[in-house]
């Protein structure tokens, strides 16, 4: 982390999950560890950290509150992680590069309405976000940010011109200058 810091850039993403191998091993073990790396790493950079952690905690909001106060600048909701599967022709263990879909979103666009008020990092919400009225519907639940990653693969990366003139319009209809006049309108903390 401190040699990318010192390469300039502006902040560092990082990605986090476990994918335990061992039944016995304690959940809290495995957080505690992540939490404690979000202290070191803010101990070691001064540039701002952003964690993409995947929705597969027991209480992915506690961990968020956690991570929050042990510095995290911002939070991705959700990694999209590859999955395994098995390809019967060949008889072996292999992991398919999928696409997200558009009910993919739901679940950040849950959880963006939770934490929305209730963490000092910023929210970014990821995972089958596809066009400017998905991403509108994150920033009303309160998300910072979208990523925008399977759209991009399907469309080109012109795409995001659409996605952009999508959001313009959807302001200039309701009325709205920028961003912040509707973010969070639709979190739980305001509904």
């Amino acid at each position: 982390a401190g040699l990318l810091a010192d390469t300039g850039v502006d902040g560092l993403e990082i990605n986090l999950f476990a994918s335990p191998k061992e039944p016995r091993m304690n959940a809290a073990l495995i957080e505690n560890e992540q939490v404690d790396l979000i202290t070191d790493l803010k101990k070691t950079v001064s540039i701002p950290i952003s964690v993409k952690l995947s929705s597969f905690y027991t209480n992915v909001l506690n961990l968020i509150c956690r991570m929050d106060y042990a510095g995290s600048d911002a939070f991705v909701l959700f990694n999209k992680l590859f999955e395994p599967d098995i390809d019967l022709a060949k008889g072996e263990l292999v992991s398919p590069f999928t696409f997200s879909s558009e009910t993919d979103s739901r679940l950040p666009l849950h959880y963006a309405t939770l934490l929305e008020g209730a963490v000092k990092a910023d929210i970014c919400c990821s995972t089958g976000i596809m066009d400017g009225e998905q991403a509108v519907k994150m920033i009303l639940a309160g998300a910072t940010t979208v990523q925008v990653v399977s759209a991009l693969y399907r469309h080109g990366v012109s795409h995001i011109h659409a996605i952009l003139e999508d959001i313009k319009k959807w302001m200039d209809t309701n009325g709205h200058a920028d961003l912040a006049c509707f973010r969070g309108k639709l979190s739980k903390r305001h509904v």
